[in-house]
């Protein structure tokens, strides 16, 4: 863990595998619980509602009250040393929900790992920024969020089968072990690049987090932005929590066959749309003479409309085959918009407010999204009732995905309308 000047072409693409295993193992921990809301249900008699409270808001909440002082660190401190803790910390809270004995004790594991993962996105995407200038970022970027897809897949599929061999507890143990494992060589192998050395000089002084946050919701589109994705999360989160409980419940799945289906929907295909859109994001705006924001907004603004559209129609099918091939559909586009739309809010943000950025993205994003997401399709389901329950609280998240599409056309022309104004001054 040292400090690098200048970070060679070759090493910078070795720090980008080692980051995206990282938050792979953050995706594999904070997906494990979508596995297991049908056994935890039946071990412990918990309504929908309350698994809802486990799966979204025992983690959102935390998650989202840890972001903004994590972001606040990233901008001042080590950033190898704030990563290796938070990924330690939260394999090995994810691994002691193996031994919870009831809810409340669920609810205290998952709340600590939702504050320990909510240093890892700021933490990385700060570093990636610095090894990856504007011409790289939205691939790199994208290449480092395929990690969340393959997370979730690992997830779904090898934890589908420990769940029907060994049990739900083994499931949990299994899935903190490997972020325990990766802590050592993070620390001892990445090191810490100049803050800031791929962008354009910035004025920026020591100011205080009230009036950092006022600089960062000043920038054009940033509130917005934000807002997009808070909004995207209710609907992709609670969907992909629930999937699996709606291919048992409403088509009649084993679990380990509903895992597979959601682990190559949102695992496989997910990640190929999210490193194909951001490689394609990239070369348009080569084409273009540069990184255009309001450009690359835009054109993300159509991600989850079409995943609203074929999330809808999977939820309303009533073959089975119809349903898992709209989820296929529904599961490439899911993480497609990651890359661009956070491209488009590290740039905007500038260096010295990124990490404070990536951090109000995910505590408005976990305290709304994922803890409202997947609350209210466990409640919508109580309230309908029967095996098509989940199928209705699905189809109610699906339409915060398509509010998230219009508040991405709104930051498009914020940022256009603000650079115009800058032109011509």
């Amino acid at each position: 863990m040292t400090t690098a000047s200048a970070p060679p072409g070759i090493y910078r693409w070795y720090v980008l595998a080692v980051l995206t295993l990282a938050q792979t193992c953050h995706g594999i921990d904070r997906a494990i619980i979508g596995l297991v809301l049908k056994p935890l249900g039946a071990e412990f008699s918990m309504s929908g509602a309350q698994l809802g409270l486990l799966a979204g808001v025992a983690y959102g909440v935390p998650f989202a009250i840890a972001a903004i002082p994590f972001g606040y660190a990233v901008d001042r401190m080590n950033r190898t040393a704030l990563m290796t803790f938070a990924l330690a910390a939260w394999s090995g809270a994810t691994a002691l929900c193996g031994a919870a004995t009831g809810f409340w004790t669920l609810a205290a594991g998952r709340a600590a790992v939702g504050v320990a993962e909510a240093g890892g996105s700021p933490t990385g995407m700060s570093l990636l920024a610095d090894y990856f200038g504007t011409d790289r970022r939205a691939t790199a970027i994208g290449i480092w969020y395929l990690s969340a897809g393959v997370g979730f897949a690992l997830a779904f599929f090898a934890g589908g089968w420990i769940v029907a061999e060994h049990g739900w507890r083994w499931a949990f143990i299994a899935a903190g072990v490997p972020g325990l494992l990766l802590a050592p060589l993070l620390y001892f192998t990445v090191r810490e690049p100049v803050r800031g050395r791929q962008d354009a000089p910035q004025e920026h002084g020591d100011h205080a987090l009230r009036a950092r946050l006022g600089m960062l919701f000043a920038r054009p589109g940033m509130t917005y932005a934000i807002a997009a994705i808070t909004c995207i999360a209710t609907g992709i989160y609670g969907m992909s929590t629930w999937l699996a409980t709606f291919l048992v419940d409403s088509h009649g799945f084993g679990l380990p066959q509903a895992g597979l289906v959601v682990a190559i929907a949102y695992g496989i295909l997910g990640s190929v749309g999210g490193l194909t859109v951001g490689w394609g994001s990239d070369r348009i705006n080569a084409r273009r003479g540069g990184f255009d924001p309001a450009h690359t907004a835009l054109l993300a603004s159509a991600i989850p409309v079409l995943t609203a559209i074929a999330g809808l129609l999977a939820v309303s099918a009533g073959s089975a085959t119809v349903a898992v091939a709209c989820l296929m559909a529904a599961g490439m586009f899911s993480a497609s918009y990651n890359g661009p739309v956070y491209a488009v809010i590290v740039t905007i943000a500038g260096p010295h407010l990124r990490g404070l950025a990536v951090s109000a993205v995910q505590m408005s994003a976990n305290l709304i999204g994922v803890g409202l997401g997947a609350w209210l399709i466990g409640m919508v389901s109580d309230q309908v009732g029967g095996k098509d329950g989940v199928a209705w609280g699905i189809g109610t998240a699906m339409l915060f995905c398509i509010a998230g599409g219009v508040l991405l056309l709104l930051a498009s022309r914020a940022i256009r309308r603000h650079d115009a104004t800058h032109h011509h001054a």
